[in-house]
């Protein structure tokens, strides 16, 4: 069942015909258990967003990651209920789709645009997704979407490891050592996680880490988490620039040395999200003596890289089908709701194992969204830090 639909809610449809006196006691459920909605029907799942009236609306959006169109906002709408004071909105989902999202209400000018540039969390979900700058979002999730363990918990009770900061070719780079970590111990496993800047503060990737090392899902590894910088110099670099691969390639050795990383490309895995997953797989390919795994979640496969007498999108997929094949284990994926980018993972995918490349590739029910990268990326790191994997060559 897919992609998601727009569709009625029998508990809102029951709700309708029950009278002002049911919605009391409907919107004192919601307040005590939070919303939104959540519904079963049959092998699927109904997620309904819901605002109740502080002051009189024109209009309530529900900007729910990649459901909502942002060159046709009023698909976003939300629906009034007529004689009442609320607004509801009901997509039928997959049972583990998950995302982020806020709610728009609008102050009555009509302009849909300025609506959806200040929505706000939902007010009664306790469930949010921090952001760089507030507001942050809120979190729906089917019931099947967030299975235990969810790896980026900390556990007070378990070891840490230590995150410090330092600089490399003028940026900055964060760094991780396992608990326990001594030189004398190496060399370490290495993870290279691009946009450091979201994984190191943000998100954080560290306590991840700390629970796949203590649980034996991947041996104590050491990271570099490099800042992705500012959005021009970012969406430059990461367009598949030869001079950032470089700058990513000597890395280890650059802000990494007394970390004892490993120099095994097969003990190597460089990881990034969107286009964090185009440039960790163009680094890999133009570097695999030193990054020897390949981590992509959401890539943005279609995008043009700057290499010249580029003319076409979808150049790295096209790169690797005419490249002789390297030592590179990957694990791609990408979610069903991403509409730019789920065809070129699937070629991609097509490409690399038509190459003979060893690939885990999966699908989720979900968009390009930082909650889904977050609950994923325990699983992908366990994909590559095997000791499977490390045979590989």
């Amino acid at each position: 069942m897919w992609p998601p639909v727009i569709v009625e809610s029998p508990r809102i449809e029951a709700l309708r015909a029950a009278g002002p006196t049911a919605l009391d006691r409907f919107w004192a459920e919601i307040e005590r258990d939070g919303s939104p909605l959540v519904e079963k029907d049959g092998d699927a799942t109904l997620i309904t967003f819901l605002w109740r009236e502080r002051e009189p609306v024109r209009d309530v959006l529900a900007l729910v990651n990649k459901l909502v169109d942002r060159s046709d906002l009023a698909r976003s709408r939300m629906r009034h209920m007529p004689g009442t004071d609320l607004w509801h909105l009901t997509y039928r989902v997959r049972d583990d789709w998950q995302a982020t999202y806020h709610l728009a209400p609008d102050d009555g000018s009509g302009d849909l645009r300025r609506a959806a540039a200040n929505g706000v969390p939902d007010p009664l979900n306790p469930v949010t997704f921090p952001q760089e700058r507030p507001p942050h979002k809120s979190v729906a999730a089917a019931p099947a979407a967030t299975p235990e363990p969810r790896w980026w918990r900390p556990d007070p009770a378990g070891p840490a490891g230590i995150v410090d900061e330092t600089t490399a070719g003028g940026r900055r780079v964060w760094r991780y050592r396992p608990p326990g970590h001594t030189a004398d111990a190496g060399p370490y496993p290495l993870l290279v996680l691009l946009d450091g800047d979201l994984w190191a503060p943000l998100l954080p990737v560290a306590p991840i880490l700390d629970n796949l090392i203590a649980a034996g899902r991947i041996p104590p590894v050491v990271a570099l988490l490099p800042d992705g910088a500012d959005h021009a110099t970012r969406s430059t670099e990461y367009a598949c620039h030869p001079g950032h691969a470089e700058f990513l390639a000597t890395l280890p050795g650059t802000a990494g040395r007394d970390l004892a990383p490993t120099t095994d490309p097969s003990r190597t895995v460089i990881a990034g999200q969107s286009l964090g997953g185009l440039m960790a797989a163009f680094t890999a390919m133009t570097h695999p003596n030193r990054f020897g795994n390949v981590l992509s979640q959401s890539g943005a496969f279609w995008w043009k890289s700057h290499t010249p007498g580029d003319e076409e999108a979808e150049w790295l997929a096209h790169h690797i089908a005419v490249t002789d094949r390297r030592p590179i284990r990957w694990h791609v994926e990408v979610g069903l709701d991403e509409w730019v980018t789920l065809r070129p993972n699937r070629h991609l995918r097509d490409v690399l194992l038509a190459r003979g490349y060893p690939v885990t590739y999966a699908e989720f029910a979900g968009g390009h969204d930082r909650l889904c990268w977050r609950e994923r990326l325990g699983d992908a790191l366990t994909n590559l830090f095997t000791e499977e994997s490390f045979r590989y060559a």
